[in-house]
């Protein structure tokens, strides 16, 4: 974020000030101070180098870090206030007992812990610079290389008077909130920016576009977690596959270590003990070598090759299904390998599918004691419309739905329970329609032209006994058709 940006995200995080923090949770680079009366959270994002206002949830690890730990000694303080240095890219936010200042200037951002008793820490190695929060700041300043280029758009290049005027301009806009897939990534404006052709989505305020892109790059970065997670699996069940054709070659023998010991058997008397090979006529009047075991008695070692060749026989019976197992095993990783690579935003559904498989490294899903995370809400003509983000989620929506609500599910592919709070009332075909459009584009149909959609009223689902969360039984459902590329 650049310093004008900073101060727009300021603006509407301000209406924070004076709650008390309730919890700090950190996933990799990002914090979220989460606070009560009024409810809401600050986003502290390290990695991307912003700060916002949030709604997100992400899953938190269950031991927090060090310096996570240190910021929960300010759990029950008051944010007194939140300020900028000048335009500059440093912000300050101030509890009775410490100040923690987001510096978003070096190379990688860092976020700093001041006591009031003199402790100093900080998130990465480093020492903050001087900085004056007490100063308005030149406007010029808050102009960093991308709104720069946004003023470059005028088509040529601006003055320095020019420029004061552009900054001006963008101080006084209201904050909103654009989304746009450019060449060198997610680009996130408060502004609209013809320069970078249409936006991919607009939001009525600057943090939900921010938490959009923070969204996906949380889910990108968990995705190439589980990828790794699965091609390690990937690589188990090619390694078994191949200790299977290694078993299948010895067991395809049985037969003849069972001639063997019927040869043995039937040429008994002309075997002495303790020789370890000797020459008989086959069944056929040839001559037959056979390689004996000298520890063993010519008997015991023919009834020995028996009880072998009787293992390897019924190994040899259970190798197909084995096989057929790990293959369909194999083809489920690697299409679940492709859809983390292409789709991560698609991660927080797929934990049921990666705990199927039985890979140790996917946490368990959490204990249904521990409160349940805001799944994302739309308003469509009046109707509330739910968007459940995991697994956890999606297991909420359906233990709170009211029987008269109406549950959509992108049929056959992982994706999100989307409920319509009916309140009694009927549901317009046109709410419908938008929120079937929603479930696909929330699932794995996501950019399909067309898409099917589940849907029902919510007395008729079932969640089975022990089942993971989010899964149910559809009882009776109803089908619609949709297109997958209109998201929110």
């Amino acid at each position: 974020m650049e310093g004008i940006e900073l101060r727009k995200a300021m603006e509407e995080a301000r209406e924070l000030v004076g709650a008390r923090l309730a919890k700090v949770h950190q996933v990799g680079g990002a914090f979220f101070l989460r606070v009560f009366r009024p409810s809401g959270a600050l986003a502290i994002d390290l990695g991307g180098k912003a700060f916002h206002r949030t709604a997100l949830r992400p899953p938190a690890p269950p031991a927090p870090p060090p310096f996570c730990q240190l910021l929960r000694k300010l759990a029950g303080q008051p944010l007194i206030a939140i300020d900028q240095a000048g335009l500059d890219r440093v912000v300050r936010l101030r509890f009775p007992e410490a100040d923690l200042v987001l510096d978003l200037r070096p190379r990688l951002g860092n976020l700093f812990y001041l006591g009031r008793d003199g402790r100093v820490a900080s998130f990465r190695d480093g020492d903050l610079q001087p900085v004056e929060f007490m100063s308005e700041g030149d406007p010029l300043h808050g102009l960093g290389p991308e709104l720069r280029r946004a003023a470059a758009a005028l088509g040529h290049a601006p003055s320095d008077a020019e420029l004061a005027v552009f900054a001006g301009d963008l101080l006084a806009r209201p904050p909103a909130g654009y989304l746009y897939q450019t060449e060198r990534g997610i680009l996130v404006s408060f502004f609209p920016r013809p320069d970078l052709g249409e936006a991919r989505f607009s939001f009525p305020t600057f943090w939900q576009a921010l938490d959009r892109a923070l969204e996906d790059r949380l889910a990108t970065a968990v995705a190439k977690e589980r990828r790794d997670q699965v091609e390690r699996a990937i690589r188990r069940r090619k390694r078994a596959l191949a200790a299977l054709r290694e078993a299948e070659r010895e067991a395809i023998r049985w037969p003849e270590l069972k001639a063997k010991a019927d040869l043995i058997l039937t040429r008994l008397s002309e075997i002495p003990p303790g020789i370890p090979e000797v020459e008989v006529d086959g069944f056929d009047g040839q001559p037959v070598r056979l390689v004996l075991d000298p520890t063993l008695p010519p008997l015991a070692y023919a009834q020995a090759q028996y009880r072998k060749a009787g293992k390897l026989r019924r190994r040899l019976e259970h190798i197909p299904n084995r096989r057929r197992a790990l293959e369909q095993e194999l083809a489920r990783l690697e299409d679940l390998a492709s859809l983390l690579a292409t789709r991560p935003e698609l991660v927080p559904y797929l934990e049921e599918d990666l705990a199927a498989l039985g890979d140790p490294r996917v946490e368990p899903t959490p204990n249904k004691a521990e409160a349940p995370t805001q799944p994302r809400e739309f308003l469509i003509d009046g109707f509330t419309v739910i968007v459940g983000r995991s697994a956890r989620e999606n297991d909420h929506l359906v233990r709170t739905a009211r029987p008269d609500d109406i549950w959509l599910h992108a049929r056959g592919v992982p994706g999100a329970h989307v409920l319509v709070r009916s309140g009694g009332r009927p549901v317009p075909e046109a709410v419908l329609r938008r929120a079937a459009e929603l479930a696909a584009w929330h699932s794995r149909a996501r950019g399909e032209r067309k898409a099917e959609v589940s849907y029902t009223e919510a007395r008729y689902l079932r969640k089975p006994k022990g089942a993971p969360a989010g899964a149910v039984t559809v009882r009776t459902e109803n089908v619609i058709v949709v297109p997958g590329e209109k998201g929110p």
